[in-house]
């Protein structure tokens, strides 16, 4: 078994930033192009970027007026921003994305922050380490179990969790994890819970550098696409403004997209089965509170991760002076996330406030100076923060993002994104970045 300490890490995981002078947003695509890629998140921009790199013409349609999709960041005052998608990487030591950031020369921060159990408001005993470690190592093994039997079951049916600590155990492998509750989690899609430990942040902001890496690229903001026709041996892709045709098309929305009926519309149909396997794919929702308080609020290393005990299925986690900054962030998930969204940004702040101000106390409280929350459920190009497939289907993601051919046989429209990341990065930055490269590759087949 292994037992948590202060300063082992339990919890997965971005003013929203523009390319640089509203580049390529006043001027309009060209006619014609190598590859469109529709989609201006990681999985397009990586797709992009090596497209480019091997001199085939590219254009990128963006229906948000920023880049990065599910990776942005608020500013909350002059110097302190906050990632409010995407924002840590696991596992630095053996993660792809990060080797590719060290070539780029990008400064990373080891996460070696404190780590800090609450049972109410006193801290938890080395026995309550214990026992909430003990149920996560269980979690965790019974993750690793359904991959090695191929056992397509949920989780809750594979492990038995009780104590005190169980509900929070719980909420670490459903809602804080993936965004669904507990009992939906399936046991042979769901990713790990542990990585290897050697975690990292990017200075500066994950957000922050994600506009950096699209500087050049040619993205072409506030672009929604409307129409994908792949039904000759080219393809065409509407928006409003008007038509683009492409020799490949790469789709990098998200699955909530994909699977909303107001979405793209493809000419022809998706296949059945394709849409079927779609339909089986769910996004779940994590969404970020960023909170922000007078310098010096929280006597704590950067990056602090503090965890209340949970009881029933509502429940938070923390990460206290996030990235150095006086902030608290948040992270809520699952149909709790989702009943504060609808309430209101306000209620969003609120809830996270009254947790921090009971683990706390008053006087924090009165230090508070404003927050900002990420929505993820509610935003129209995404409908949630991550893909998470139902228990019993778990070919729904290889299916769901099989290759459009012509009929000639030549694969016309491919997908990409953290739905369709290889396994051990599904539902990760790094697999949005995975994905997108891959679908770049087989592209580049296809031109010979």
């Amino acid at each position: 078994m292994t037992t948590l300490t202060r300063r082992q890490a339990l919890m997965t995981g971005g003013a929203a930033l523009l390319l640089p002078a509203g580049l390529r947003a006043a001027t309009s695509p060209p006619a014609e192009v190598d590859v469109a890629v529709i989609g201006a998140g990681l999985a397009g921009l990586s797709a992009a970027r090596l497209l480019a790199e091997r001199n085939r013409s590219v254009a990128i349609l963006e229906a948000r007026e920023r880049v990065g999709g599910r990776i942005r960041a608020e500013t909350l005052a002059p110097g302190i921003h906050a990632d409010l998608g995407a924002a840590m990487l696991r596992s630095a030591d053996i993660n792809p994305f990060v080797a590719e950031l060290r070539r780029r020369e990008v400064r990373l921060q080891a996460d070696d922050g404190d780590y800090w159990l609450f049972d109410g408001s006193r801290d938890a005993d080395t026995e309550d380490y214990d026992a909430l470690g003990f149920c996560y190592d269980k979690l965790d093994d019974a993750l690793l179990d359904a991959r090695t039997l191929r056992s397509d079951v949920t989780l809750a049916s594979r492990v038995k969790v009780d104590g005190k600590w169980a509900d929070t155990a719980r909420a670490l492998a459903g809602p804080l994890h993936v965004g669904i509750d507990y009992n939906a989690v399936s046991a042979l899609d769901a990713p790990r819970l542990s990585g290897t430990g050697n975690d990292a942040w990017i200075s500066g902001g994950f957000a922050a550098w994600v506009a950096q890496y699209a500087a050049g690229l040619p993205v072409y903001l506030g672009r929604p696409v409307v129409r994908i026709d792949w039904s000759g041996d080219h393809v065409t892709i509407a928006t409003a403004e008007g038509e683009l045709r492409a020799e490949v098309c790469i789709v990098t929305v998200p699955v909530g997209l994909l699977n909303a009926r107001e979405g793209i519309n493809f000419q022809p149909a998706l296949p059945q089965p394709q849409r079927e396997a779609l339909g089986r794919i769910s996004m779940g929702v994590l969404d970020r509170v960023a909170l922000h308080y007078e310098p010096g609020s929280f006597e704590a290393p950067a990056n602090t991760q503090a965890l209340p005990r949970i009881s029933g299925t509502r429940g938070m986690s923390f990460r206290l002076n996030a990235q150095g900054m006086p902030l608290a962030v948040a992270t809520l998930g699952g149909e709790h996330a989702r009943e504060l969204e609808a309430q209101g940004d306000a209620a969003m702040v609120n809830a996270a406030r009254l947790q921090l101000k009971a683990m706390f106390g008053d006087a924090l409280d009165k230090r508070f100076i404003r927050g900002v929350a990420s929505n993820w459920g509610r935003d129209p190009w995404s409908r949630g923060s991550v893909a998470t497939v139902r228990p019993g289907f778990a070919t729904a993601r290889r299916n769901a993002g099989r290759a459009l051919t012509s009929p000639s046989g030549r694969a016309r429209v491919l997908f990409a994104g953290e739905a369709f990341a290889p396994t051990d990065w599904i539902g990760s930055a790094t697999g949005a970045w995975l994905s997108g490269k891959q679908a770049a590759a087989e592209a580049l087949r296809l031109f010979g």
